[in-house]
């Protein structure tokens, strides 16, 4: 093995992943579909590798972090990454549904790796940090072996045991707190800018550390194309809608507040909004209401 632990998706919280691997001195093989993703981790001591069939095969775990998991299991379906895939500790961790990591299980399983579902509660920016979070559940084998470098991504490592639809689950509960928060932070600031009270005052009264602040203060200072520390992008949370959207639908629950959010965010798309900062959402919402601004 060339190292210890591969990256696989250089997306933004993919990047942010393998960057605090390596700053604490682990030795990562990393891979991603577009190459050019991969130079500036290379530059900090990276493994570049070929292909995924060779970053899988160069350490004894790989760590998966892409869009979606329909996208992973497209990928592992080439013969040569199943080949390479056997014998190895894999750990996912994405936005999925309970019924997708139960299917992900199944799928890693039949190539003969241990499997270990995860799910990343916080922005790319809280990664490596006190304020990272992430939840796993899966296969014992795999959780020690990937304990150490979990526990240098999230300080705060939530171990469910072995039902790997666990982690989806306390996933979905999660984003709906959070992102309850955030889209109803962005009215509270819609309030406030339609009486004429600047949003910096909405600002002042928020809790230190409150999610809303730097929401509110790309709002009021009208950088959305700076993404905020702990922040994400638009096309980033409108993952996390879908996702608690798609599980309200198929699970049959009342679905009519992540409809909101995911009509929200995908009119902030269609407007060009996708890799601004999730505040941008705000400048569809004074359209709606008849306002010019931004």
């Amino acid at each position: 093995m060339v190292s210890d632990i591969s990256m696989i998706g250089l997306g933004a919280m993919g990047t942010a992943l393998a960057g605090a691997l390596l700053k604490s001195g682990r030795k990562v093989t990393v891979w991603n579909r577009s190459p050019d993703k991969m130079a500036p981790l290379v530059a900090k001591g990276a493994i570049g590798a070929e292909s995924l069939a060779s970053a899988i095969g160069a350490s004894p775990r790989s760590m998966i972090c892409l869009m979606n998991y329909p996208a992973t299991n497209t990928l592992f379906t080439d013969p040569n990454v199943a080949a390479a895939t056997g014998d190895k500790s894999v750990v996912q961790l994405g936005t999925s549904t309970p019924e997708e990591s139960e299917e992900a299980q199944a799928l890693f399983g039949r190539l003969g790796a241990e499997y270990l579902d995860g799910t990343i509660m916080c922005w790319p920016g809280n990664i490596g940090t006190s304020t990272a979070r992430i939840a796993v559940a899966g296969s014992r084998v795999a959780f020690s072996s990937c304990e150490k470098d979990l526990r240098i991504l999230a300080e705060d490592l939530r171990d469910l045991g072995t039902n790997v639809r666990a982690a989806a689950t306390i996933e979905l509960a999660f984003l709906s707190r959070l992102l309850g928060l955030v889209f109803g932070s962005l009215h509270g600031a819609l309030v406030c800018e339609a009486e004429g009270v600047p949003v910096s005052e909405f600002t002042a009264i928020l809790p230190p550390g409150d999610r809303a602040i730097p929401l509110t203060e790309a709002i009021q200072a009208g950088s959305f194309e700076t993404i905020s520390s702990g922040g994400a992008s638009v096309d980033v949370a409108g993952e996390a809608v879908s996702g608690l959207y798609s599980h309200a639908v198929s699970s049959g629950i009342n679905s009519e507040l992540p409809a909101l959010m995911h009509e929200w965010v995908k009119r902030a798309q269609a407007a060009g909004y996708g890799a601004q900062e999730t505040s941008a959402v705000i400048k569809i919402l004074r359209r709606s209401a008849g306002q010019t601004k931004g």
